[in-house]
């Protein structure tokens, strides 16, 4: 974990070797004993889920150990008071401490559906486990560019991750966002889109995605569009979780405090977890 997080500093300071220590002194082996993890999908690049901590789990080596979501914050680990490290009482202590902190912030996004980060992480399932994994990550994609190889897949991935957004279960490619070139989680796009309608420039797909991503319709008005959007631009953020749609920090709202101040954290700089190639 970050070696600056306040979960080790605060209100205890907590032992550890570059973000690392050991919480349990010996980990169960039976598996409703070994405590929770979750996948990061969804939680990394999220408004209101912040990732504290990673650990291995009978899971897997990459998993959320202590991950907080709006007022809620899991605690993975399983074992009484006496099979715990003195780091780990300490940091357990903090961990509540913190959660404390959070009470009276509300849960913005619900995981709704898969992200376009799990479509990479089953590229790189079949690149470097398993091609199996590749026929699993074809039911959500569509028909088109199903049946090709992991090269092509990964390829078609890359090139369109700016642009896909949720249509059920499958993930689609924004062609308007695409002509435009900006990415669907920028609220620029929603300017442009409104900017469309001011000049009567492809009314029909634009009024499509305008109501997709925000769940409004103002029909074809873009004075309407463009007073919704002055108004609640400070608030809006793109989850990518919950509908890859825009959605309205109400809290930030009430307070009047932008988005990203009050929640130290923009939409509009996510790299979707692929690290080593973020846009």
């Amino acid at each position: 974990m970050r070696t600056n997080h306040e979960v080790l500093l605060s209100p205890l300071c907590v032992p550890h070797k570059e973000g690392r220590l050991t919480v349990l002194k010996k980990a169960a082996k039976i598996q409703d004993q070994m405590g929770e993890a979750l996948t990061l999908d969804g939680i990394v690049n999220s408004i209101d889920a912040e990732l504290i901590a990673k650990g291995t789990s009978a899971k897997g080596p990459n998993r959320g150990a202590i991950v907080r979501h709006g007022r809620y914050t899991l605690w993975g680990f399983e074992g009484p008071v006496e099979n715990m490290t003195e780091e780990g009482k300490a940091m357990f202590i903090n961990t509540v401490y913190y959660a404390a902190k959070h009470a009276e912030f509300a849960v913005l996004e619900r995981k709704k559906n898969s992200t376009r980060d799990n479509l990479f992480d089953y590229i790189s399932l079949a690149e470097n486990q398993d091609p199996g994994f590749l026929r699993t990550l074809e039911q959500y994609i569509p028909e088109s560019e199903r049946g090709k190889s992991i090269e092509e897949t990964g390829k078609w991935l890359k090139g369109n991750r700016p642009y896909l957004y949720i249509d059920g279960r499958v993930f689609r490619v924004d062609e308007l966002a695409r002509s435009l070139e900006i990415p669907n989680y920028r609220r620029e796009y929603l300017q442009r889109c409104i900017n469309n309608l001011k000049q009567a420039a492809d009314v029909e797909r634009t009024l499509t995605m305008l109501r997709r991503y925000t769940g409004r319709d103002f029909g074809s008005s873009p004075k309407a569009w463009q007073q919704w959007y002055d108004d609640n631009y400070d608030y809006l953020f793109f989850s990518d979780t919950d509908g890859t749609r825009f959605i309205i920090d109400q809290q930030a709202k009430e307070k009047q405090i932008p988005s990203e101040q009050f929640r130290n954290w923009s939409s509009e700089q996510i790299d979707y977890r692929v690290y080593d190639n973020p846009q």
